[in-house]
């Protein structure tokens, strides 16, 4: 049993401002009233580790495609000296010289400044590849205008270049496979200008390719296959680097096998070289290396995991960065069920248990929300069962990627207050009203409301609100009113008192006030309850023994 399951329904969809089930508006507003919904910190993008990279990638293909102009223009320029008439003229060879020296210079320029801000490698981007689609799409221009004029054939349209220009870029830039797409389909345009420039310009171009049109849909054919190559390079080498992830070690560990994966990347069994220690690392995904704000999700979940010292939160042990830029933090292996997986396993907990394990997670909150963090993604496969040093039913809340600071305390770092139009963070069947909302930034009442959810489904099977789209799930969250889960549980199940129905439909309030006011709060209310002491070690050593395959071996 691994703790490390990738989501497979609609109960395990976590919404953040990139997810495809991101709402963009609130139903009852009109299109241009905005809606302030807090992002997890670096969505600016300013990540040093990417930054750094993406510097050097782009000071190699400044290099690169300068060292290429250069040598060009130096036989462009012999060319026209021995040539009885001139074929591209001075103008473009000066034009030529210069582009060489000006990608040259920013090359050298990126090697040696020490750190380049993200907004300046993107227009340093823009400069390198744009300055040189240029300088190629005047190069094809003149490339037919000669051909016609001087030797009056049907123009083959000179691609080399383009060629080049675009496995640069797929080669050098670290991008997602979309983003190559985009930015080849953009270099592409400049040859399919020129083209029609030269046709509108000079008739004779106009009556040769008009003639014969096959080198126009040659072009265009061979442009289409160039990005299609470059593209599925990308992805190819993305898979590769994925696989190759399963036979190498990252730094003093070596990984075993993969047992997992998520949003933000893949989860690898490893075993620490020399104290022979079994961990659990968590690899950013090679399709992900690329962007900054998945960079920051990222270093943001690990810097906030290891502020949590509660045996209840899972602990980190390490973090590191490969040579090729990819991120990885290293934490405890956990062998054991998600909430989600011992209710669709087991079905419904029974009340005691259910009410020993909210302890544990009320534990583990109280830690967190006393360093000024609330998790904002509370839900049942974020909520591991397992045994910890001969103790059974320990809890573990895992995945802080999308914790928020709710106050600014001296020891904590400072934050950037981000805003974003038509995004929601958090998990659509147990986020809170105020999240789906975006009315107020969330306290940690919010998350009092996420576990009141997670308490509905293990004590009846379902959420609150039963599935359905997106939508109406959040309509429901802010509208509609909870059933007791007594009302769901089947006949013949253990009973649900009174308390724990009202402790359950308190959290689940519409209005924060309403709600208990902390994690301390609910751990006193559900320690009063009548349920609070029907659950112990020893009932729960017997279930693992009895219903666990993994522990029936180990403890014979």
């Amino acid at each position: 049993m691994s703790t490390w399951i990738a989501p497979t329904d609609h109960d395990d969809i976590t919404l953040d401002a990139n997810s495809p089930f991101a709402i963009p508006m609130r139903p009852e507003v009109d299109s241009n009233t905005p809606i302030g919904i807090e992002l997890q910190e670096g969505d600016t993008g300013e990540t040093q580790g990417t930054n750094e990279l993406l510097q050097t990638r782009l000071a190699g293909a400044a290099l690169a495609l300068g060292f290429g102009a250069g040598i060009f223009s130096l036989w462009t320029l012999l060319r026209e000296v021995t040539s009885i008439e001139q074929h591209l003229g001075w103008f473009f060879i000066g034009l030529e010289i210069t582009t060489a020296i000006a990608l040259i210079g920013m090359g050298i320029w990126l090697y040696r400044v020490p750190s380049a801000t993200c907004r300046c490698l993107r227009w340093c981007e823009l400069a390198i590849f744009g300055l040189t689609s240029c300088l190629f799409a005047l190069l094809h221009y003149l490339e037919i205008v000669f051909i016609v004029q001087d030797f009056s054939l049907i123009p083959q349209m000179p691609m080399g270049g383009w060629l080049i220009l675009i496995f640069t870029y797929s080669i050098f830039v670290p991008r997602s496979w979309w983003v190559i797409l985009w930015a080849s389909a953009t270099m592409s345009i400049f040859p399919i200008v020129a083209t029609a420039v030269a046709i509108i310009l000079h008739p004779d171009v106009r009556a040769a390719i008009g003639f014969d049109p096959s080198s126009l849909v040659e072009m265009v054919l061979f442009l289409v296959a160039t990005i299609f190559a470059s593209v599925s390079s990308v992805r190819m080498i993305s898979y590769l680097r994925e696989k190759a992830h399963e036979a190498k070690e990252l730094g003093r560990y070596k990984l075993k096998e993969k047992i997992g994966s998520g949003g933000m990347g893949d989860v690898y069994l490893a075993e620490h070289r020399l104290m022979k220690r079994p961990c659990a690392i968590k690899v950013i995904r090679p399709e992900k290396a690329g962007d900054p704000k998945a960079i920051a999700r990222f270093e943001r979940e690990v810097r906030t995991t290891s502020r949590l010292t509660h045996w209840n939160s899972v602990s980190i042990f390490d973090y590191g960065r490969t040579a090729d830029g990819k991120f990885y933090y290293v934490m405890e292996y956990l062998t054991g069920l998600s909430l989600q997986e011992l209710v669709k396993r087991r079905g419904p907990l029974s009340p005691g248990r259910a009410v020993y394990l909210l302890k544990q997670v009320c534990n583990a909150l109280i830690e967190a929300h006393g360093i000024g963090l609330i998790h904002r993604d509370i839900k049942p496969a974020n909520i591991m069962v397992t045994e910890l040093g001969g103790a059974y039913d320990v809890v573990k809340l895992l995945d802080f990627g999308l914790a928020k600071p709710i106050t600014t305390s001296v020891n904590a770092p400072s934050e950037p207050e981000l805003t974003v139009v038509g995004s929601l963070t958090g998990s659509p069947l147990y986020m809170s009203p105020e999240q789906a909302l975006g009315e107020a930034q969330p306290d940690h009442r919010s998350d009092i409301y996420s576990l009141g959810g997670v308490a509905f489904y293990i004590l009846t099977g379902k959420p609150p609100f039963l599935s359905g789209p997106t939508l109406k799930v959040l309509l429901a969250h802010i509208h509609e009113q909870p059933v007791a889960p007594s009302s769901q549980r089947k006949q013949g199940s253990a009973p649900i008192s009174l308390e724990l129905d009202s402790l359950v439909l308190r959290c689940l309030a519409k209005q924060p006030k309403d709600r208990f006011q902390s994690a301390q709060e609910l751990l006193n209310a559900l320690e009063a309850l009548p349920e609070a002491n029907e659950w112990n070690q020893k009932q729960a050593a017997q279930w693992w023994t009895c219903n666990c395959t993994h522990y029936q071996t180990s403890h014979g």
